[in-house]
Order: structure tokens, then sequence, then C-alpha cells
């Protein structure tokens, strides 16, 4: 074996082979490739002669066949004449796995490995046994280990020169070595720590790869909403999937979806199997291109109809707002109500917005436990998950029974009732506040057009200011956003505040004339129409050119630096 790299730590054993527990079971927080990882094989290898591994000869003859590969290797390791030798003590015990590695693109090959822990030599050795015909991408096809020795971490491997070598170098040796040096995490103060903990993680992903084949494609070529497809379709089902593997029977499983948007998760669910109703207080677009047995109602839930929710089974709050910290109360409605709840936005059951209680905590972590804390105070036994979602925002809380006997159950409802009169302060003008019908729009675009081109001049002219402007074109200076906002007056900053974004979403709605980068603004250098064709081919989009006038053409002292044949917007009115 090559040394590839060693290092200086400050590690402990128990942090080395708290890196490997990582490396191991969660392979894709290194290894993008990767959707996660399952392991076929755990165990116990007593050995009292030498453990012999190869390169070439230690592969699997086909996917079904890993068992079998197990078992004739243990017999024969011993007395293999393989050229790569790995010793261990005399009477050590090693323990051996074989994983199958789960590609994040489902139609591409899977890969095996056969990992070697020695407990003595503090060593964990990687070995690619797929299967030679799949020529497998997803790790590297060559033995290599880490060891720790005397205060020094070392990766060795059967290889000097690839792009494996690179990766393990500079992204898995640093992160490992990371990993171990980090202090062990307090699980009391921790949230949440495992993905998937309250179902199977393999069922997952072959469930998942099965909707998404099913409905995935489909749905995001035929997306009208303005929202990204690619994020909320692939989000909403694998949401979909975790309740169906969580309910198990789908057939008599009825639920409601409170707060249910576009109406997608309902979607999947009743085309699977479940017998729902999706609610929320605003009709989308997507609504009407559902079959007629999906249901979808516009209603505002209020605490005077809730109790009209409480005949399903399941009460879901999937990014439910305003809505979510009364998801539990409808569940409480009946003994045998259930919830899946995934909160985002922070809100007290008031309808107001949640101010942090703990400011050790972060506003989302507190929140949760507000969360978590009301849903065990009406008597629900909660446990907490970590869903595989594209959002920073995927702890979930799931209640399938309460923490009391079904002879408590009016007992919980008079303390619930005595709970929201509180909460909602009846007596007061504090009531529950819904969500206005009618979103409003909260861009900038409500602002009026002449201070926004104000602004957009103003900013301009202080970003062209002292440049030398007698020799080629220029596109200015490039300033930190907090330098140009001392250019406008507080009452104009206050008024683009409030339409969500501020000065920056003014800047990125102008991305024709300025380019926002890291906190930075600068003027753009004008796009050619070439370079606005090949932007729109690559999107699948097509857009026309040279319809608006140039703003570089009247308004840059040097004008536009493009010819008017060149340029992808107008340099005179024709």
């Amino acid at each position: 074996m090559y040394i590839i790299c060693e290092a200086m730590s400050k590690c402990t054993v128990e942090g080395f082979w708290k890196s490997t527990h990582i490396l191991i079971r969660k392979p894709h927080v290194i290894n993008k490739r990767l959707w996660g990882c399952k392991i076929l094989i755990n165990m116990e290898y007593n050995t009292n002669s030498y453990f012999y591994q190869s390169l070439e000869d230690l592969k699997i003859n086909n996917s079904c066949a890993v068992k079998q590969f197990y078992e004739r290797l243990m017999i024969t390791l011993g007395q293999l004449n393989l050229k790569n030798k790995l010793e261990t003590n005399l009477n050590s015990t090693l323990e051996c796995l074989v994983i199958e590695l789960l590609p994040k693109n489902y139609d591409e090959n899977h890969a095996f490995q056969f990992i070697v822990m020695d407990k003595e030599k503090v060593t964990v050795t990687f070995c690619d046994i797929t299967v030679s015909d799949n020529n497998q991408n997803l790790c590297p096809n060559f033995t290599y280990c880490f060891s720790f020795k005397t205060n020094k971490l070392i990766l060795k491997a059967f290889s000097e020169n690839s792009k494996s070598i690179s990766w393990l170098k500079e992204c898995v040796f640093p992160q490992f070595n990371k990993w171990a040096e980090e202090p062990e995490l307090d699980l009391h103060k921790s949230i949440c720590i495992d993905s998937l903990s309250l179902i199977s993680s393999d069922k997952f992903y072959d469930k998942y790869n099965e909707l998404k084949i099913k409905y995935g494609k489909e749905l995001v070529k035929i997306w009208p909403e303005c929202t990204d497809p690619s994020k909320f379709v692939y989000e909403d089902i694998s949401i979909a999937t975790y309740l169906l593997l969580l309910w198990g029977n789908t057939s008599n499983t009825t639920f409601v979806d409170v707060g249910c948007g576009n109406g997608l998760l309902v979607y999947i669910l009743t085309m699977e199997g479940g017998i729902g109703l999706g609610v929320d207080i605003r009709k989308r677009g997507i609504w009407d291109m559902y079959p007629n047995n999906i249901k979808l109602e516009e209603k505002t839930i209020t605490p005077a109809n809730i109790k009209d929710l409480s005949k399903y089974e399941w009460i879901i709050g999937n990014h439910s707002d305003e809505l979510t910290p009364w998801i539990p109360v409808i569940a409480a409605q009946g003994y045998n109500n259930k919830f899946f709840l995934l909160p985002c936005c922070a809100f007290n059951l008031n309808g107001t917005k949640y101010k942090r209680r703990d400011s050790s905590k972060s506003q989302y972590g507190d929140y949760l436990e507000y969360i978590k804390s009301l849903c065990e105070d009406f008597g629900f036994d909660v446990k907490l998950d970590r869903l595989k979602i594209p959002s920073t925002k995927r702890i979930c809380l799931v209640s399938e029974k309460r923490a009391y006997q079904e002879e408590e159950y009016e007992k919980y409802c008079c303390f619930i009732q005595e709970t929201l009169n509180t909460a909602l302060r009846i007596n007061s003008n504090l009531n529950f506040k819904a969500r206005e019908k009618v979103e409003k729009v909260r861009n900038c675009t409500q602002v009026d057009k002449d201070i926004l081109e104000w602004i957009v001049q103003c900013i301009a002219k202080y970003l062209i200011q002292g440049c030398e402007l007698e020799k080629s074109w220029s596109s200015g200076k490039e300033v930190e956003i907090a330098e140009v906002i001392n250019l406008i007056p507080e009452n104009i900053l206050k008024n683009l505040k409030s339409e969500c974004g501020g000065l920056q979403t003014l800047l990125r709605n102008n991305h024709h004339i300025f380019k926002v980068i890291k906190g930075k603004v600068q003027l753009r250098y004008p796009k050619t129409i070439e370079e606005v064709k090949k932007t729109m081919k690559h999107k699948n989009k097509t857009f026309k050119v040279q319809v608006k006038q140039c703003w570089f053409y009247d308004n840059h002292p040097q004008g536009c630096p493009l010819s008017d044949d060149n340029c992808s917007f107008l340099h005179f009115v024709k």
C-alpha cells in the first residue's frame, strides 16, 4: 500500500471509530453521488492466522450472491495465496461488513464494499467488491484504509494516481479528521440525529424511486405554478413515500392535508390508495389538472370549524405555517386521531409570529421544541424524525398514539380547551388571525416606478463615480450592498422592505443592469444576442431579444459597449 497522506491529529481512538461509523453508515454526507447505503452483512471474524485480501480477486459474482460470497470468503480467507496482505495480531477479532452503496441516480449501477475494522490496530480497510461488469462509478475501485497511530492519522491505498485518490486526499481525509476531532454531541440537547428513523430506509429508497418514476417526470413537465417544480414535486414525492411506509396499509387510511397548497401530496397519497381531503385558504391553478377523485377544498380553517376535520384518521401539516400549532389541536378532537407535522415558518396558536424563547438556540430549533412541548401537553406520544427532502427544515413530528388511556380523554379535552382560551385571549382583541385569502405580491413590483428608477440611477451613478471613463468601457466598481444601502433614504428603504427582500430584491429584479454576487454589487456587462439565445436554449425556453430599450445605451456615460445589431436590447426605437 502507498501512503497517500498523513497528518498529526488531535483525535482519540474513540474519535477515530466515530468517524469510521459516519463514513460507513452515512457515506452520502461526503459522497454526493450517493443516496445512502445498505448494510448487508455485519459479522465478527476471529482469526489466529493472517487475514488476506485482494484488489483483483475479491469480487462478487452478481448482486444476488452477496451472502454466498461472504460465506465462501470466511472459509477460504486463511488459505488464499493473494498478493496484498493485512496482518493482524494473534487471536484478534475483526469486524467485517459488506455494504451496498445506493446511487442518488436510480439508474446507475450499485456498488459493493467489503469493510474490515481492526480494533487492535485502529485501522479500517475499504475494498471494492462490485461485480466487474457493472463498471460502478460510486466509490474508488481499489483498496484503501485509514489508520490512527501515535497521534497521526494515515491514509493508504493500492493506487497512486487517479481522480479517486484526489477525492480521498482532498475531501474525505480532511473531513474524516474533522469528525474525529469534534467533541461528542450531547444527545439530550440535540433535537433529532438520524434520518428516516421511524421507517425502513431500504424500503424508502425503493418506494421513493418507484413514485419518482411514476409521477415525477410528468408532473415536472406540466407544472403550471410559478414555483420550482424540481424542488416541490420531488419534495412532496419524498414526503408521500414517508407517509405511505409509515401507514403500511393505505387502502383504509383516511387523511386530511391542512394547508395543502398545490395539492400534490393529496394527489399522490390518493392515487396510491389513501382516502383523503386537502384544504387550503386559496385555490391553486394546478388543482383543475388533477383527476376528479382528488378532493381539494378552498376553505379557511378557524378554531370554530376544526371539529369538521377530526373525522380523518391522519391529520397532516406539511409546511402549514400559521396552522402548524393547530395540527395537534385538530388531532386532539378524537382519541384515535394521529398526525404528521412538518413545521416551517414559526407561528403561535393565535396566528401571530412566534418569538424565540431561548436565545441559545436557533429560531427553528426553539420553535420545534415549542411545538413538541405543545403536542405533549395535549397528551400525544410524539416522535421526531429527519426527512430526506431538499430543505433545511426537514424535521417532522409524528404521533400514532396517546400518552394516556382512553378513559382519561374527557379530562384532556377540558385541559386543551383551557389552553386554547388562554392562548387566544378570547376576551381581548387578540383573536386567531387567519392568512389573507388573496396573497399579497411582495417582490418590489408594487413600489412606484419613478422611485424604482431613481434608486437604479442613484446606485449606477455611485458605481461609476471615480472610474476612468476615457479609455475602455467600464462596468464601474464592485461594492458591498451595505455600502449602497446608505445612499437610499430610510423611508424609501422601509417601503422596499415591506415589499419583501428590500434593496437586494430590487437589484436582482434589474439583473440586466446589475450583477449581485456574495453580497456585492456591480454593473453588468451587457449580454449579446448569442449569449441570451444560448442561455435560453440551455433552459429549454424561448426569449425574444431586442424588445426592450437598452439601459446602458440611454444611461451609461459611455453608452452601450455592444453594437446595435449585437446587443440583446434595443439601442433605438424601431
